[in-house]
């Protein structure tokens, strides 16, 4: 009978199972009232974690006891592996109040035995009472129960390694996790063109890797005030993005702590250093933890911060996912600087495009105003009609040339002066020169035409 029942015991893998596999088999072994382990607690003396007792006795199952009458000369004792017998309380010499404990529980007989690790140390106690009479506890149960209390101790042992194990291991898996969404993340942060692609990228990437409730990038618009203009939310939530809030991550007291990469991690904004202000604001859009991490550019200037939302539970952040934060916002800095720089690559290009077609339109004119010219030196006379039509061949180029560069403006006002010289040499206009000016007005028209619809015009 006994091998079987230890045999239960070691068959558990779980703390609790064992614990409760414990407590039954002691008690069909020794066929007493109650039998209790107990646990010893940091805080407190202990609690009784395990628990197996007649229906009709009391149940102190999860009790925590401070017991002043239990005191730190008695749990060494037990460390030592003192075993405690009591046959009857009532006349025993107990202390007032460890009897009335016992009374209270209806117990009167009492065994106790140390619950030892492999390596000596005390788990807690393994307490067998009877309630219903006093007992004499003999040498073959003591004997018996000693043996069972050590092997619930190399049980107990090897639940608790195994809980190590997975901690140690779930660590670990962690840990891969994190390195390979970081390398990940960072491709595709550094993949965006413009910065709000950028941007966008990153508040995607925290919020699925980090399996918040919303991640947002929030830029300071005025002291103590700012603009979220990316955002990555759970579809419960509102969209909160390009709104302009008063939240507490630029208040003054942080600016230069974010410039020297301060970070903020947050488990329950009610129980942080925050104003009842930024409190009131935080809560407004249902934010009950963060991390807030600065994004600085390449120039160590502060562009803003991006920020993990946690809004339907509260949340205890680990050091991994405040690490993993960090990392994304130093890339999403110098992404930031590389979009700027390609943005501006793109405006120059555009320019330069626009530029050239402006160039051809003038060359284009200037070759049919030349031929204008022959023509008016080929007229006999001079009229008012030639003189309107040159000045308004003179504002038409003007106008064309109104938004060019300087070296284009200088060009536009030498054609202009050439058309002036000579229109007051001009004589006469032939029938050839009309036909000459209808020609020159469709060339204009089309180059006026050609620059309105240039791109960002």
């Amino acid at each position: 009978m006994f091998t079987n029942l230890i045999s239960k015991i070691h068959n558990c893998l779980q703390e609790e199972d064992i614990l409760q596999a414990s407590v039954k088999s002691v008690k069909q072994t020794l066929g007493c009232d109650r039998v209790v382990i107990y646990s010893l607690q940091p805080q407190t003396l202990g609690k009784i974690v395990a628990e197996e007792v007649g229906s009709i006795f009391p149940r102190t199952i999860g009790t925590t006891m401070d017991d002043p009458c239990f005191n730190a000369r008695y749990i060494d004792s037990y460390r030592e592996g003192r075993i405690r017998t009591i046959e009857n309380v009532e006349e025993a010499r107990l202390s007032p109040c460890f009897l009335e404990t016992l009374q209270r529980l209806a117990a009167q007989s009492l065994l106790t035995l140390p619950l030892r690790l492999p390596n000596d140390e005390l788990y807690g106690l393994l307490i067998i009472h009877q309630c219903s009479q006093p007992r004499v506890w003999s040498e073959v149960e003591i004997t018996l129960v000693s043996q069972m209390a050590a092997q619930i101790g190399w049980a107990l042992n090897n639940a608790l390694r195994w809980v190590e194990y997975q901690k140690v291991r779930a660590a670990l898996d962690l840990q891969h996790y994190y390195q390979d969404s970081l390398a990940t993340a960072i491709q595709k942060i550094h993949s965006g063109n413009t910065r709000i692609e950028v941007l966008q990228t990153a508040t995607a990437q925290v919020q699925s890797v980090l399996k918040c409730d919303r991640s947002i990038v929030y830029i300071a618009t005025a002291p103590n005030q700012g603009r979220i203009v990316a955002e990555s939310a759970l579809s419960p939530l509102s969209p909160i993005r390009e709104s302009t809030l008063e939240l507490p991550y630029f208040e003054y007291r942080y600016i230069d702590e974010y410039q020297q990469a301060r970070i903020q991690a947050i488990d329950n904004i009610h129980e942080a250093d925050l104003s009842s202000s930024a409190i009131e604001n935080l809560t407004r859009i249902a934010v009950k933890s963060n991390i807030v991490v600065p994004i600085i550019n390449e120039r160590k200037e502060l562009f803003g911060v991006l920020v993990a939302h946690q809004c339907f539970n509260y949340r205890a952040w680990q050091d991994m996912e405040i690490e993993w934060l960090k990392q994304i916002g130093i890339q999403t800095g110098f992404a930031i600087t590389k979009a700027q720089l390609l943005e501006e690559i793109t405006a120059t290009k555009i320019s330069l495009k626009r530029a050239s077609l402006v160039k051809e339109t003038i060359a284009n004119a200037d070759s049919k105003i030349q031929q204008v010219k022959q023509s008016l030196h080929d007229s006999v006379q001079t009229s008012d009609e030639t003189k309107h039509l040159m000045r308004l061949l003179s504002r038409e180029v003007i106008t064309l040339t109104d938004k060019l560069s300087v070296e284009d403006i200088n060009l536009a006002r030498i054609i202009t002066k050439k058309l002036q010289a000579n229109t007051e040499t001009a004589t006469a206009v032939t029938n050839s020169l009309q036909d000459k000016m209808t020609e020159l007005s469709t060339v204009i028209d089309s180059g006026v035409q050609a620059y309105k619809s240039r791109p960002n015009n």
